[in-house]
């Protein structure tokens, strides 16, 4: 039997395997009581315990079906604690819990040990070592003492991890996304210098199957995409030429000095080590290790070698701490290695290490471990050669880049910020995903301090303003509470002026040392002085066409010296300013903000009796405005309905303008600035949205009439999804195709009892059978882009109809277009 790179090497299963997954009868007698529709919830119970049975790579399939059970009888232990297991199994291990917490000890062998997984998944770390101590106790002695080390190994997990995500590591975690992961298994990312293309190793299939298989039935391959620094979800997947043949291939590692990839070859029963040139997706001269790295015996993988020849690999062979251990062995040739050495106990464990990587000059050691103190499961460890050429101890990555799950296949690419990985968790495409891991080199801090009279010490309420000194612009705004006390968070450091303003004090500008430590409190108190003869200016800024206030900036001018008396920001949101002076001046404002007209005034204070001046500016848009309006109909009926209506610009999720319709006339009237193209976005409660692009130019009339028909969503109803797009001829989804399906997840989200069948369809053109197989993998990029933001997997089906469903003629180009499509259709 072919095994897998991943599979021999990983050992996914470890750290749940002190006993086997175990299978606790679920009685039909207790589960069809009072249940109407027996049958089909039997059909249901059978298909979820097919694949239950089935083991791993199945869990996803049998979780859909235990999920319909769930939905008629949701009391049974036995159900719930399979419902537990499948989602241990998946992506999703957050989602585990609530179903354990539904069972009792007595439910089966393994439950404390699940629970303490399920905990950990939560990062409940002190409830986890509770339950693993709960399942110690429950263990025979013959079975304590064979399982005791794994079992000490997760209790001290706990308590590494409590302290670990309390200190979490400055670094930003970002899945690469749907077009290099997939519902299958993605790992062993490479970037190399000598190419702009990013190589690493997945379990799907060339065609998606018409059957239910496991996600690790299919073979190994090499793949390759053109971009990695941007996600560039417009690019394709591709596998690399001349490999890919007959058995498994996996990326193994990296040669930087001769510019050589690695990669693993499985055979029957074992694998071997091979070396290649690749460019640009195609492989070259590929040739099977030689000399002490293979050997038919023992199971080899993850190379890694530094400039100097000093490869660093993983093998199980004899001689070692225990288990997979990191073993070095120098390059005398080409593709011949001698001087086989054990890396030793300060790197290995009794446990497994695997996917180990060294930095070209020799001295960072990246891999992955099952035995030394983490988060649970493999975790990603680094070790600093010493300078007697020793290996320092080695140092976990800490929490987020670790978690209770598998991180493996650590990999620094040429951004010294970035490196890739892979790892399963919330959010993920499916099985082992890959990840960016970034260095966020902000620096995070806090000003707090007190704002007082400074002759008497009273606290005031002054409004506190951080300035950026090379933009000029206000960073943030903060008003002191009655008790004079003001805190501002700030995400960064950067060239910063505070301005403090309070009626009938002199303002106060003032600088403050910036940190060099994340998450420093920096104090910073003031003492205002009270002006004598104050002479205060006040009022608020809003916009001339909606009457919205504005966040503006005044420079107040003395006009008989020409020299600056004070520059203020208004409040960010009413708009209001109030600035005191020492006395009374003529004095010139400017009033100016971005895309509006500068608003300029003067006022003579010597000819004011009064020592309160208000003066409120409206500001007037650099661009036209344009009002859309229309109503919102219910399409069949023309009843008016309750609807919201969002503007945005195409690429942004944030809308910039939001209005409702009126509830009895279906009405709504909005206005936009400058001609432009937007999104509108109509949704209302129980219906389908629409969107639909709106480019307005100079030739248009000032008024744009614009109705919307939306379709109920009852059981049958269709809709056609435009905006989703794929790459030609294959199921990867395109970028423009999120925004979209982004707002599906929430229609969704927001009516969470309907279930859908998601559908594709294809034009005539090729044989009916390929149609069928893209028109279902869509289906299916599309069901797994939904359950990846959080929608149940049992309330979405899918099916692939080919051109069997045409709604326009295939004889046009037009027509074929129309056909290529995929459809929402409401099951429930």
């Amino acid at each position: 039997m072919t095994k897998s790179f991943l599979i021999i090497w990983l050992g996914l299963l470890m750290p749940l395997a002190v006993c086997a997954q175990e299978n606790p009868r679920i009685d039909k007698e207790v589960l069809l009581n009072g249940v109407s529709a027996k049958e089909a919830v039997l059909q249901e119970l059978r298909q979820a315990e097919k694949y239950y049975r089935k083991g791993n790579g199945f869990y996803d399939e049998a979780l859909i079906h235990y999920n319909r059970v769930l939905n008629h009888q949701a009391e049974q232990e036995a159900l719930n604690y399979k419902v537990a297991v499948c989602y241990l199994w998946s992506s999703d291990k957050q989602a585990a819990l609530p179903f354990l917490m539904k069972c009792t000890p007595a439910v089966a062998k393994d439950y404390y040990l699940l629970l303490g997984k399920a905990y950990q998944h939560q990062l409940m770390y002190d409830e986890a070592a509770r339950a693993f101590d709960d399942y110690k106790k429950t263990l025979k002695h013959c079975r304590l003492k064979s399982n005791r080390a794994m079992l000490d190994q997760l209790e001290s997990n706990c308590q590494f991890a409590k302290a670990a995500v309390a200190d979490s590591a400055p670094v930003i975690i970002t899945n690469m996304g749907p077009v290099i992961n997939s519902y299958y298994d993605d790992y062993g990312a490479i970037t190399v210098p000598w190419d702009s293309v990013i190589y690493f190793t997945s379990r799907r299939p060339k065609r998606v199957s018409a059957t239910t298989v496991s996600r690790y039935k299919y073979n190994e391959r090499v793949l390759f995409a053109n971009s990695w620094h941007n996600a560039d979800n417009n690019q394709e997947v591709m596998p690399v030429r001349k490999l890919n043949k007959g058995v498994h291939h996996a990326l193994a590692g990296i040669n930087s000095e001769q510019k050589k990839l690695y990669y693993y070859k499985g055979h029957d029963h074992h694998g071997s080590l091979y070396s290649t040139s690749i460019k640009r997706g195609k492989a070259k001269k590929t040739t099977k290790l030689k000399g002490r790295i293979n050997h038919i015996a023992y199971q080899e993988a993850s190379i890694s070698v530094a400039n100097d020849g000093t490869a660093y690999f993983i093998t199980n062979r004899r001689g070692g701490i225990g288990g997979k251990d990191i073993w070095t062995v120098k390059q005398t040739g080409k593709n011949r290695f001698r001087r086989l050495k054990n890396l030793g106990d300060v790197i290995n464990t009794p446990f497994d290490e695997v996917s180990v990587h060294i930095t070209p000059d020799g001295q960072m050691l990246y891999f992955s471990s099952l035995g030394h103190e983490g988060m649970g499961g493999f975790d990603v460890f680094k070790s600093q050669k010493q300078e007697d050429g020793t290996w320092g101890q080695p140092v976990n990555l800490g929490y987020p880049v670790n978690s209770a799950a598998d991180e493996l296949f650590y990999q620094p690419t040429s951004d010294t910020l970035v490196a890739l990985y892979a790892s399963v968790r919330k959010g993920g495409w499916g099985g082992l995903d890959l990840y960016k891991v970034v260095t966020d080199t902000r620096i995070p801090f806090t000003l707090t301090g007190n704002v007082t009279d400074a002759k008497d010490g009273t606290p005031l309420p002054a409004l506190v303003n951080v300035m950026n000194n090379a933009t000029n612009e206000l960073v943030a705004a903060a008003p002191a509470d009655p008790t004079g006390a003001y805190s501002i968070h700030f995400e960064d450091v950067g060239p910063y002026r505070l301005q403090v303003d309070k009626s009938e004090y002199v303002s106060i500008t003032d600088t403050f040392a910036l940190p060099t430590q994340r998450h420093a409190v920096i104090n910073r108190d003031f003492q205002m002085e009270k002006v004598m003869t104050p002479f205060t200016l006040s009022g608020t800024i809003t916009d001339t066409i909606t009457g919205l206030p504005l966040h503006a900036r005044i420079r107040f001018t003395d006009l008989n010296t020409g020299s600056l008396l004070v520059e203020q920001w208004t409040h960010p949101v009413s708009g209001q300013y109030a600035v005191t002076l020492d006395n009374h001046y003529n004095v010139s404002l400017k009033v100016m903000t971005d895309g509006f007209f500068i608003k300029r005034d003067s006022i003579n204070g010597f000819l004011m009796d009064s020592s309160l001046i208000e003066r409120n500016y409206q500001l007037l848009n650099t661009k036209k405005t344009y009002t859309i309006q229309g109503v919102v109909l219910e399409e069949g009926n023309n009843q008016p309905l309750a609807a919201e209506i969002q503007l945005r610009y195409p690429g942004k999720t944030i809308p910039f303008n939001i209005v409702e319709t009126d509830s009895l006339s279906g009405a709504y009237k909005t206005q936009v600035l400058g001609d432009n193209l937007f999104i509108i976005s109509v949704k209302a409660d129980g219906y389908f949205y629409i969107n639909d692009s709106c480019h307005i130019t100079q030739t248009d009339s000032l008024f744009i009439q614009k109705e919307f028909r939306l379709r109920k969503m009852k059981i049958g109803a269709k809709i056609i999804m435009r905006h989703i797009l794929f790459i030609s001829g294959k199921s990867t989804l395109k970028s423009p195709s999120f925004k979209e399906l982004d707002q599906l997840t929430a229609l969704l989200m927001e009516n969470s009892n309907v279930k859908i069948e998601v559908s594709g369809h294809t034009d005539n053109v090729g044989s009916a059978a390929l149609n069928k197989r893209i028109s279902k993998a869509r289906a299916l990029a599309v069901r797994q882009y939904l359950i990846s933001k959080g929608v149940e997997q049992d309330r979405i089906t899918y099916q692939g109809y080919g051109f069997d469903q045409p709604i326009a003629t295939n004889s046009t180009s037009e027509g074929r277009a129309l056909n290529r499509r995929v459809e929402i259709k409401v099951l429930q």
